[in-house]
């Protein structure tokens, strides 16, 4: 079975995690069924940006991962005025993605999400793109982190994907699930879901 971290800190954009986990739970009724959607996060419980709840499967705080256990590693975005960008710099997350990205495994920054892969340190002379619509000011923090900013909906680089927003996170699930199944799993699962 190959396992997916979902990441996700206080004030995630729900909207960038729920693809995932709708994508892959059909996978898993009606596609290759040999993938699983793990949630986690450094609190017991989480409030989304709009005040839903999630309780993690994994309490990052407490439970120690192996990442060899992980087939890919995805970040939503979030709000600051949810505390997003305090849980992004923990050590807890730096250490995660630092060692998906010794892997070589796929890591996928959603919007904001991306700066979780700048604080980690994996972005230097990397094509990256983050929420498009705002201001310059996401922007000059990507070129913080030394990486090369980009004003594109995804860019793929090697085993870093980002995306610029909600939009495009039923993209990025989709180029997760073919990554890590088949073009034919792609096209079965979207005919189930109604694509």
């Amino acid at each position: 079975m190959k396992k997916i971290l979902l990441l996700l800190s206080n004030g995630f954009e729900m909207l960038e995690a729920s693809p995932f986990t709708d994508i892959f739970g059909w996978n898993s009724i009606v596609g290759s069924k040999n993938i699983q959607i793990v949630t986690g996060g450094i609190h017991p419980e989480l409030t989304c940006t709009f005040n839903f709840k999630v309780i993690p499967e994994i309490n990052l705080s407490i439970n120690k991962i192996n990442v060899e256990d992980f087939s890919a590693l995805v970040i939503p975005g979030g709000f600051g005025f949810k505390n997003f960008f305090t849980d992004i710099k923990s050590d807890i997350f730096k250490e995660i993605i630092q060692e998906f990205n010794n892997q070589n495994k796929p890591i996928l920054g959603i919007c904001t999400g991306v700066f979780a892969l700048g604080e980690a340190g994996i972005l230097e002379n990397i094509p990256a793109t983050t929420y498009l619509l705002d201001n310059e000011r996401y922007f000059k923090q990507l070129q913080n982190f030394k990486a090369i900013s980009l004003k594109k909906d995804i860019i793929i680089h090697k085993n870093i994907i980002t995306s610029s927003g909600p939009k495009t996170a039923f993209d990025l699930a989709w180029i997760l699930l073919e990554t890590l199944s088949t073009k034919e799993t792609v096209r079965k699962v979207k005919k189930e879901m109604g694509f």
